[in-house]
């Protein structure tokens, strides 16, 4: 886990404003020299909730909750400090220090290289999408009644056949060890390199600050199994993400309605109702969703 000195920490605290970050999160009003609002940690109908812009800190006198920007952060995303700093940095486009730990470094690197393959996967499974040769995702998409703008928000893709992807990500000048490390390819008992998803239509999946960090791929005819999901790695957690929140936070809401699959979450959200997201799948799934 990188550490990062006190000096950082403190310039990233003071270039995040404390109103302006929990202000996406909890509607304030001013009130003297504090802003007050609904705690967000616990139900309440008359607001408790301060936030001073003065001492750049939170609490709430209802439940005891406070902290600073960092505690906020941590507590309304479910995420560690260190990727609460993280987060802050890059809204702030502060660069943080490279890491001294050697393996840490060496993780931390894998990580990036991770996103970085799985980015330009998600790229390249939504061109596919409008490729002549991808005529069986595009009769499902238009049996679902799917807009264009749809998607480009979700950036729904096609994978193609065998290794296509692999030779791709190898043109692009990506090594194996990332490859494998991302779960989009496996390697078989011959040595050869194959792509995990052949023929779906893709969904990419992302953390709460858009980065992909996974992918969902939906069978187009009758093989089995229907779904096909990412396994856990470096840069993906089944449990700490849903899918769809990416989207779903960019509306000004508080509360989230959590449906099956990743077409409810599609669907639902083409028809206005963008609060919606939807929990992850294992590795591997027969079942298919609300939507399917």
């Amino acid at each position: 886990m990188p550490k990062y000195s006190d000096q950082i920490i403190d310039e990233v605290r003071q270039t995040n404003d404390i109103v302006d970050i929990i202000s996406q999160y909890v509607h304030l009003k001013r009130s003297g020299r504090n802003f007050f609002g609904l705690c967000p940690f616990h139900n309440e109908k008359s607001p408790s909730f301060s936030v001073s812009p003065d001492k750049q800190i939170f609490h709430c006198f209802g439940c005891g909750v406070g902290g600073n920007v960092f505690t906020f952060l941590t507590k309304i995303e479910g995420i560690s400090f260190v990727e609460a700093v993280q987060t802050l940095a890059e809204r702030s486009n502060i660069q943080l220090p490279t890491l001294d730990n050697h393996q840490d470094l060496q993780k931390e690197k894998l990580k990036e290289k991770v996103f970085k393959v799985n980015e330009f996967t998600a790229q390249f499974y939504h061109e596919n999408l409008y490729k002549p040769e991808s005529k069986i995702a595009q009769g499902y998409i238009k049996k679902r009644k799917l807009t264009n703008e749809t998607l480009k928000s979700f950036r729904l893709g096609f994978s193609g056949k065998f290794d296509e992807l692999y030779k791709a990500l190898k043109k692009e000048g990506f090594e194996d060890l990332e490859i494998l490390e991302s779960g989009l390819v496996n390697k078989n008992n011959n040595g050869k390199y194959i792509d995990r998803y052949r023929n779906r239509l893709m969904f990419p999946i992302c953390d709460e600050r858009g980065r992909v960090i996974a992918f969902g791929g939906r069978v187009l005819d009758d093989s089995k199994p229907k779904y096909i999901n990412s396994p856990e790695n470096i840069v993906y957690s089944k449990g700490r993400n849903l899918f769809g929140l990416n989207v779903a936070k960019k509306g000004n809401t508080k509360k989230m309605l959590i449906v099956e699959g990743y077409m409810d979450v599609i669907s639902l959200h083409q028809r206005g109702i963008t609060n919606v997201v939807a929990p992850l799948r294992n590795s591997s799934n027969s079942k298919s969703g609300l939507a399917s």
